[in-house]
Order: C-alpha cells, then sequence, then structure tokens
C-alpha cells in the first residue's frame, strides 16, 4: 500500500513545486528538493508553494560565482518556512524549520 500512496504523493508534488516556481527563482536542484521533500513526514498537499535561492559571490575577485542554493517552503500547515540547505552542487546539507512549523525529524530555530 505504501508504494502507491508514494507514486501519487511523487507525482502531485512534482506537479505543485514546478508551478509554483515563481519566474525570477531559480531551477537549479530542483528535483533535489522534490525528491529530499518525498523522503520527509508530510502530508498529501502539505506543500503551498517553493522558492529556491542561489547564494551568490557579490565579489568578482575570490571564489566561486555561486556558493550554495537554499530552497524555502511554505507548508498550509505553519505560517513559517521548511528550509533545505545545499551546495552548489546540489547535496542536501541541512534542513530545518523556521517559525511555528514542525516536522518530525527536523530541528526548529
Amino acid at each position: 500500500m505504501g508504494q502507491p500512496v508514494r507514486a501519487s504523493l511523487s507525482a502531485g508534488l512534482a506537479v505543485l513545486l514546478l508551478s509554483a516556481l515563481p519566474a525570477q527563482a531559480s531551477e537549479r536542484c530542483h528535483k533535489e528538493v522534490v525528491d529530499y521533500l518525498e523522503e520527509l513526514p508530510l502530508a498529501e498537499g502539505e506543500v503551498k508553494s517553493l522558492r529556491i535561492i542561489e547564494r551568490t559571490n557579490i565579489s568578482d575577485d575570490f571564489g566561486p560565482d555561486i556558493f550554495g542554493v537554499d530552497a524555502w517552503i511554505r507548508l498550509n500547515s505553519c505560517s513559517g518556512y521548511l528550509v533545505i540547505n545545499m551546495t552548489k552542487g546540489c547535496f542536501v546539507k541541512q534542513a530545518y524549520t523556521r517559525g511555528d512549523c514542525s516536522v518530525q525529524g527536523l530541528s526548529n530555530y
């Protein structure tokens, strides 16, 4: 029974997240964000919106152009955020919640 639910959740989540991307938001790491969200104990339809932001280097002299990527996810059950912090190569470094959001297994700040 777990497999069909996971498949329908995956398809629904992917469609919602693709349509939730604002024109100015980055598409970098989008697949990794969707994959990570599917691993979390979130109810179907819990994701309200998603914004992926590249942390860029403002100095022209030193370092890479992009330092990392953050995904800021609004959930229907709270007014804060679920944040996924990643490297520029889309490796998830950490995930946590902000404000009154709570996800089992994640810290809240």
